[in-house]
């Protein structure tokens, strides 16, 4: 009997283990298998290779997208950000257009060098043909911009030539899109304007190729108004501001709660954070772009005003741009509101540290008396006239230019906003109107 049970349960093992040698690869869960054809060292040629062996990794590789998404994400990190978070997508067909994208892209950039130095004479020209050629492909423009990037950000010793013009190329689109988006700003109600956003624009086209967004600036903007929260709380816990959350819309009344704000705004800002007029370097360019402002924490009337502006109406006070000559001011009613009356407001200089002046004052700032209509405010719109007017001011001083100079902003018979801007490679003119 013994002997019988031994015999039974070696014949039980031997089923068990050649069940087990039965058991094939494909046999294995589908979740199972697109963790491993996941796993990182498998390159979308693997896949492609795996996913024609059999009908069931073929389904596995495309079913629910998961393995060419993994794909994807990998190859291409900058490109998630412009998805959702779990967005469902025919990730194969994105992986494909990308793909295809890329090798068109470095064809276009490969052929630029030749086209240069036999063709045309222009880099100009030979610029605007190429990004004719990336238009044509009808190639989303952040595909484009991502392997424009790659060329750029791949080993620093090999391919000089073809960063050299990829550089130019990814200047030029962002350029070009820059326009495109201010002209949709300016076509906007007036009311609708933010002067943050405007000066942001001017910023991002001077700096193409700087990574500044309005998301990042407002991140920035935000740090700062929790600081003014925070020493706020402090003088007045029951402040209405304190209550205000990002993205609420609304204005503090009492004129005693509003001083409050000020008084706390000019004391982070400017004591706290440091932040000053750059009296030193005035027509350094980089005072009137907006991302340099905060990092460098200096910068000229308009840049600051528009800063202290955008802090101060986050906290519920209104403030409105004065085009004063020879130094940018914002003025602060201390009436009823829709008042036309000069001294019923209080001007602050943003670039004096907050400093507040009555009207005969601000005479005094630039030294000789001027009449009421440079008191009045004015729209976001002239705000932004008057920045890239102290930028092409700049260029013609001579000193260190922006990325690019625009020599012209309105027609003068139509009024239309029109740019003619030069690129550090350009001499001749591109023209843009808006």
């Amino acid at each position: 009997m013994a002997t019988s049970g031994a015999g039974d349960g070696c014949s039980s093992m031997n089923g068990f283990v050649s069940e087990i040698e039965q058991k094939q690869f494909t046999d294995l869960p589908a979740e199972l298998l697109e963790y491993i054809l996941c796993f990182p060292v498998l390159k979308h040629v693997d896949i492609c290779n795996v996913s024609c062996s059999c009908k069931r990794l073929h389904d596995v590789c495309h079913g629910r997208g998961k393995v060419w998404g993994h794909q994807y994400k990998l190859r291409w990190p900058r490109l998630q950000k412009h998805y959702r978070q779990n967005e469902c997508c025919d990730w194969q067909k994105e992986y494909r257009t990308r793909h295809t994208v890329g090798l068109q892209i470095r064809r276009t950039v490969v052929s630029i060098s030749q086209r240069f130095f036999t063709e045309v004479p222009c880099v100009g020209q030979v610029l605007g043909d190429s990004f004719a050629e990336i238009e044509s492909l009808g190639a989303p423009e952040h595909f484009c911009e991502d392997e424009l990037l790659s060329i750029l950000n791949s080993d620093r010793r090999k391919s000089l030539t073809l960063k050299y013009y990829a550089k130019k190329i990814l200047y030029f689109l962002r350029q070009k899109n820059i326009l495109r988006s201010l002209k949709m700003f300016l076509e906007q109600p007036a009311e609708q304007q933010s002067a943050l956003e405007g000066a942001l624009l001017v910023d991002q086209y001077c700096n193409p190729l700087a990574d500044v967004s309005l998301d990042g600036i407002s991140s920035q903007l935000e740090e700062i108004t929790d600081k003014v929260k925070k020493m706020l709380r402090i003088k007045n816990p029951s402040h209405p501001s304190l209550r205000v959350t990002q993205g609420d819309c609304f204005a503090v009344d009492d004129f005693d709660l509003q001083r409050q704000v000020v008084v706390t705004l000019n004391a982070v800002l400017y004591e706290q954070l440091q932040y000053k007029g750059n009296e030193c370097d005035y027509y350094n360019p980089l005072n009137s772009y907006i991302h340099q402002v905060l990092l460098r924490r200096t910068g000229i009337p308009i840049s600051l005003s528009v800063l202290y502006m955008t802090l101060a109406r986050k906290l519920g006070v209104q403030l409105e741009p004065v085009n004063f000559p020879n130094h940018f001011l914002l003025r602060w009613c201390q009436q009823q509101r829709g008042s036309g009356d000069i001294y019923d407001f209080v001007y602050i200089d943003a670039f004096g540290k907050g400093k507040q002046l009555t009207a005969k004052e601000c005479e005094y700032l630039i030294g000789h008396q001027v009449t009421a209509d440079y008191y009045n405010a004015i729209s976001t719109t002239e705000v932004l006239l008057r920045m890239v007017g102290n930028l092409l001011n700049i260029g013609k001083r001579g000193s260190s230019t922006s990325c690019s100079t625009s020599r012209h902003w309105t027609h003068p018979n139509t009024g239309q906003w029109v740019i003619w801007y030069n690129t550090p490679w350009n001499t001749s003119s591109t023209r843009s109107t808006l």
